[in-house]
């Protein structure tokens, strides 16, 4: 009788180096074109990833910046970018921390990495004495909302377009 062997992923957070940005960008275009699929806007240029990358790797010395990453079996399969931001000077609440993206490809969800980054966020946050935590889902994004709102978020603004001739 033949024995089944599983073999038992290993699930690394951590923070982004220089040479992940290449892959986080890659990530990233696929995160947006996921986006696109609920409204065009989120549709990105061709050839991208090269800028993004860099754009990526100016933020990374950035104490107001943490760019975390999922490391499966030696490939990155999700990130999360998240930074501290500020109100402008006439609202009370100076400081907000900001989820910019979480992603977490297709073939690896529902395993708790988006969970695991989110935690890493918030911790960030926390160090950074930072008390509101935002971010932005697409509408129509509905299982995505689900997500964030099982982990306490909810909606504060309704975020509106109009496109023109």
């Amino acid at each position: 009788m033949s024995k089944k062997v599983e073999i038992v992923k290993e699930a690394v957070l951590r923070v982004a180096l220089p040479e992940d940005v290449v892959s986080i960008s890659k990530l990233w275009q696929k995160f947006m074109k996921y986006n696109a699929q609920f409204d065009d806007s989120f549709t990105v240029k061709p050839k991208i990833v090269g800028p993004f990358a860099r754009e990526l790797q100016q933020r990374l010395d950035d104490p107001n910046y943490r760019l975390a990453v999922i490391e499966l079996d030696g490939d990155l399969v999700g990130y999360c970018l998240s930074y501290i931001s500020k109100k402008p000077y006439f609202f009370k609440l100076g400081k907000f921390g900001f989820i910019g993206d979480l992603y977490v490809a297709e073939k690896s969800r529902r395993l708790g990495f988006g969970r695991m980054m989110v935690k890493d966020a918030l911790d960030f946050f926390k160090r950074k004495k930072v008390k509101q935590i935002e971010l932005l889902v697409a509408n129509d994004n509905i299982s995505t909302i689900k997500f964030w709102e099982k982990l306490g978020f909810k909606t504060l603004l309704q975020w509106m377009y109009r496109r023109q001739d």
